[in-house]
């Protein structure tokens, strides 16, 4: 039995491991201009915004880990091992995702 080393292409191709690596960079992208944006309006938006926050934050949480489980499952499957790209950034996206729910929750109560 041979391992795998890290980032090998019989492992996982590089169009695919490209495809799976962007889609949570760019969800997290666009969910931390979200989040973010709660720490810097005020009046009458921060209340709009606090009305959806929580429900969005969970939802995206909830989406983030669902697809990168499902990346590393995928990974697993064709052989990787536990350092392998794919399941290093899957293990970061669900960290940063979980990190920016907080942070929503905690910029609604304030």
């Amino acid at each position: 039995m041979t391992r795998n080393l890290l980032g090998d292409s019989r492992v996982v191709g590089p169009v695919m491991q490209f495809s799976l690596l962007i889609v949570p960079m760019v969800m997290n992208g666009f969910y931390m201009v979200y989040s973010l944006t709660g720490w810097i309006i005020s009046g009458r938006d921060k209340l709009n915004w606090s009305l959806e926050a929580e429900t969005v934050g969970l939802w995206v949480l909830a989406g983030m880990v669902i697809f990168c489980a499902l990346v590393a499952a995928y990974t697993r499957l064709r052989g990787g091992n536990r350092w392998h790209p794919l399941m290093i950034s899957s293990a970061g996206h669900i960290i940063v995702a979980v990190l920016l729910t907080v942070s929503i929750f905690i910029t609604v109560r304030l």
